[in-house]
């Protein structure tokens, strides 16, 4: 039986979870190595994602009882977009590394070192498009 996306994407999220879990849990004096930084961003942007399906509902939920749709289905597709490119990153992202070198600290090839520079950027680029469509929303409903 063959995974689906969704399943790739929950198991993923599930393993960036328990590895960026561990860097706390290993003391505070300890200096982040940067597939640690990039989990801690990916667990920073995860944490957003039960607003953003919130704020789709009530948008939804205000666009039925509206005539003026339009400004609530633009907010919407842009926190479903936002959405998507969650789960497209976390798919990637686990296509690219193992569960040993996110969660166990394996060390990284050179060009594996690269592609985390990468991944480090577009987990900011992520963040900066999920925040943008929450205020967006929040900016709709009048929050």
């Amino acid at each position: 039986m063959r995974p689906t996306k969704n399943r790739l994407a929950l198991v993923l999220w599930g393993v960036l979870l328990l590895g960026s879990t561990t860097v706390f849990s290993q003391g505070v004096n300890k200096k982040m190595t940067k597939m640690e930084e990039v989990m801690v961003a990916h667990d920073e942007v995860m944490d957003k994602m039960p607003k953003l399906s919130k704020l789709i509902n009530q948008l939804q939920t205000r666009a039925n009882a509206s005539y003026e749709k339009e400004k609530y289905e633009k907010a919407i597709a842009d926190l479903k977009a936002a959405n998507k490119s969650m789960m497209d990153w976390m798919h990637a992202f686990g296509k690219r590394f193992d569960a040993d070198e996110m969660m166990k600290g394996k060390e990284l090839s050179e060009q594996k070192q690269k592609w985390l520079l990468e991944e480090e950027r577009n987990v900011e680029l992520l963040r900066e498009e999920i925040d943008s469509g929450i205020a967006r929303a929040e900016k709709v409903l009048g929050l």
